[in-house]
């Protein structure tokens, strides 16, 4: 029993520690409206002509300085606007906005104006959590600045 047990809560705590490192690898969420997930990218490997850039451009910037590429996850797609506007704030909320590139909180629809924020923050915990095991059942491609069509 004891094995079995140590077995169990290894697993356990590793994947605890796989979804701690996916959560601070998270410094964007969009409702993820067609192609605009690769816009970011696009705005990224151009100048700007005004010399001001974001911090959600610089961030990816940055990534792309370490050799790093950019993981874009799509996870909840045809979805109405009302609700992908939900499930965006909903982890922002979860997230925190000063932890994220997003410049603002998102908009609440429907029912959830109504939830307190710790029941905002469960279901946005939720949310990332499926959107963690679709990015471990279907795996990721790093997008690279040499891969964005300019």
């Amino acid at each position: 029993i004891n094995a079995e047990y140590g077995k169990q809560w290894y697993q356990r705590r590793v994947r605890g520690e796989v979804f701690k490192r996916f959560v601070k690898g998270v410094f964007y969420v969009g409702k993820g409206k067609r192609s605009r997930p690769f816009a970011h990218l696009q705005d990224a490997t151009q100048q700007n002509k005004h010399g001001i850039v974001g911090a959600k451009i610089r961030r990816i910037r940055d990534i792309w300085t370490d050799g790093r590429g950019v993981v874009s996850l799509q996870v909840y797609s045809n979805t109405m606007a009302e609700e992908a506007f939900t499930r965006e704030a909903l982890m922002i909320e979860c997230l925190g906005l000063k932890n994220l590139t997003n410049e603002k909180k998102g908009e609440w629809y429907g029912v959830s104006r109504a939830w307190t924020v710790g029941r905002r923050r469960g279901v946005g915990l939720s949310l990332l959590y499926r959107a963690h095991l679709t990015l471990i059942n279907e795996g990721h491609r790093e997008l690279r600045k040499e891969d964005i069509p300019h």
